[in-house]
């Protein structure tokens, strides 16, 4: 599966995300996994509803942290990646 700036997440209703700090905590109910992601990765997580595209989030994240564009699509891209992966979220 290819996960890229149009492609819409949403956190597996099996999963439960908490921030802690300025990091993130992801439990996979399923699995009994736990992931703790950065500040960035939590606010994808936060942003993921189903209807924004990850390239929605880089923009709104952009602004939040003030880092490069081409940066934020590029983390942005690994992070959903990774989550999609570990099945704490899902292709809307």
């Amino acid at each position: 599966m290819t996960i890229d700036l149009q492609t819409r997440l949403a956190l597996d209703p099996a999963a439960r995300f908490r921030r802690v700090g300025d990091e993130g905590v992801v439990v996979q109910q399923s699995s009994a996994e736990v992931l703790v992601v950065n500040d960035t990765a939590a606010r994808l997580i936060e942003l993921s509803n189903g209807a924004r595209t990850i390239g929605d989030c880089a923009g709104l994240i952009e602004a939040d942290f003030g880092v490069e564009h081409d940066v934020i699509e590029r983390d942005l891209l690994r992070f959903a990646q990774e989550l999609v992966t570990a099945g704490v979220a899902k292709i809307a």
